[in-house]
């Protein structure tokens, strides 16, 4: 790819080596590009599903999903284990099983939560709790985040970390590589944290991503810096695209997160919701909140500003007020920080960002509509082909229950893996969509479980004869009666293959993503984990429907 002529910015959360954002400046760096990397600190810092308003409990838990279909998160602190289940609302298998959720969990003889505590968990452990501050409108942001408060939380999740790594990589060599990491990210990770004692989660990152740099660049910064007010008269611009003609401006955002199928929720058009949040300091905090368009006035929570002539943002009155930044959300905010001469190219990794295709159709429909005038960036792409590499390596491997029944161990040569597993993402695939109809229902069940559905239809044929016989009440009751055990055992076992299946469609999700480098190391080394970084593909993504 040819180098774009601004500066690479790489925008992160969770920056520390047990995630993938050093791999991603590392193979930046080893192409020859510049990269500015910035600390998300403008973020939500954390949820958890049912916590109160500003509870100070936090808690190193796995990220999961919840029967209303809302679910925890950490963005500041967490570590996926390695090749492990992502997180699932089982409520997106409705279509694949033709029952809705909580007739499922009846026929397995669940409640609905049970149902939920058993198959939405992922692997990924997070930091989680309380984002309230004094009320549900004032969120903490990442850059809120006191190394005092994680300190004990950062520790505990280095040690799941470890016991993750030394599960994976059984083999002696594999061990004690992973013990000489090990001891090196201790140590600085002490002194960081002594260091930044009395500071903010994000600036100890900052550290450490600098640590980590393999080349001489400039120090880390953090994201407020991109978004501050006034900094950048091209991102107010893109802002008051939705100020000036906000009803338009609305209708195009929502039309871009329908077309591209986002699991976003679209603005609140009557309540002249605006797709971008303030960023200021309540109560001590660092908190964002959601901001308001009604009647010519940007409505923050207890506050309220008028626009200025032809819709314009009243930046000196917001700063007046203590607002320090406006973010975009997810969509508006890929477009803020790659628009106009001071923003740039942005870099995220293989499979990174679920919001990338609804920002390109944004960009695209803001410019056909002639709102958009100022040049914008593109997105540049990491790939580390961590699960091609491993074709290269025999070091033994442990594997999760779902993928381990595919070769009839869970500890297997890594390069075995490596041969397979694109065929096994294919496979598994093609085994969802044959659950999207009825018919095709039946027919993989049948030849999935062929006795289990023979002694079913068998049943089910004798109830119908004896309805068609109008045969008396415990006639048919007593069918139904045997009938219900093998159903139940055939729901739970497609359940589990869909449980399975769902994993395996997304195994190249570990292509670019998780804990690469000490993971490289244990699975062939320094000179393994070179290879990787120095033959990453690095391209520009094109919007949807064109070819990369």
């Amino acid at each position: 790819m040819n180098q774009p002529e601004s500066p690479i910015l790489s925008v992160d959360q969770n920056c520390n080596s047990l995630w993938d954002v050093p791999p991603k400046l590392h193979a930046l760096e080893a192409g020859g590009y510049h990269c500015v990397q910035y600390v998300e600190d403008v973020d939500v810092a954390f949820t958890k599903v049912g916590a109160g308003y500003m509870s100070a409990d936090l808690r190193i838990e796995r990220e999961r999903y919840y029967r209303t279909g809302a679910g925890d998160w950490g963005a500041g602190l967490f570590y996926s284990e390695f090749l492990g289940k992502l997180a699932v609302d089982p409520r997106q298998w409705e279509p694949l099983t033709g029952m809705t959720t909580r007739a499922l969990a009846r026929s397995l003889r669940m409640t609905v939560d049970e149902f939920y505590d058993r198959y939405s968990p992922g692997d990924n452990w997070q930091l989680v709790g309380s984002s309230y501050v004094g009320d549900s409108t004032h969120h903490r942001v990442l850059g809120d985040i006191t190394c005092r408060e994680v300190s004990d939380h950062l520790a505990r999740l280095m040690e799941l970390a470890r016991a993750d790594m030394r599960r994976a990589f059984p083999g002696r060599q594999s061990q004690a590589v992973l013990d000489q990491w090990w001891a090196s990210q201790n140590s600085l990770a002490a002194a960081l944290m002594e260091r930044h004692k009395d500071g903010r989660l994000t600036d100890l990152y900052r550290d450490w991503l600098d640590s980590c740099r393999q080349r001489n660049g400039a120090p880390a910064d953090v994201s407020s810096n991109i978004f501050a007010l006034g900094a950048n008269a091209d991102q107010l611009a893109l802002l008051e695209i939705f100020t000036k003609d906000y009803h338009t401006a609305a209708e195009l955002y929502n039309e871009a997160l329908a077309q591209t199928q986002s699991q976003l929720h679209p603005l609140d058009v009557e309540a002249g919701e605006l797709p971008f949040f303030a960023v200021f300091s309540h109560k001590g905090h660092m908190v964002r909140s959601q901001v308001f368009l009604r009647d010519r006035r940007l409505h923050l929570p207890l506050k309220a500003v008028s626009l200025g002539p032809g819709g314009r943002i009243p930046v000196d009155s917001l700063q007046a007020l203590g607002v320090q930044c406006l973010v975009g959300k997810a969509v508006l905010l890929m477009l803020q920080v790659r628009v106009g001469p001071t923003g740039g190219a942005l870099a995220l990794p293989h499979r990174g960002s679920l919001y990338s295709p609804a920002a390109q159709r944004l960009e695209m429909l803001l410019k056909q509509a002639g709102m958009l005038k100022s040049h914008v960036w593109p997105i540049i792409r990491v790939r580390l082909r961590l699960l091609d590499r491993l074709r290269e390596v025999d070091t033994p491997i442990a594997l999760g229950d779902h993928l381990a029944g595919f070769f009839g161990d869970n500890v297997i040569p890594a390069n075995t893996l490596g041969e397979r597993w694109s065929q096994i993402q294919s496979d598994a695939a093609w085994s969802i969509r044959q659950l999207a109809s009825q018919r095709s229902r039946d027919q993989w069940r049948a030849e999935a479980f062929p006795e289990l559905t023979a002694e079913i239809n068998s049943l089910d044929a004798t109830r119908r004869r004896l309805a068609a016989n109008n045969a008396d009440a415990p006639q048919m009751r007593e069918v139904w009666k045997k009938m219900k055990p093998p159903l139940e055992t055939l729901n739970r076992l497609t359940v589990e293959r869909i449980q399975r299946d769902w994993q395996l469609r997304d195994l190249d999700y570990w292509d670019s993503r998780g804990a690469i480098l000490p993971w490289c190391l244990a699975l062939g080394g320094e000179q393994f984990y070179q290879r990787v970084i120095r033959g990453a593909q690095i391209y520009e993504e094109q919007p949807p429907g064109q070819d990369v």
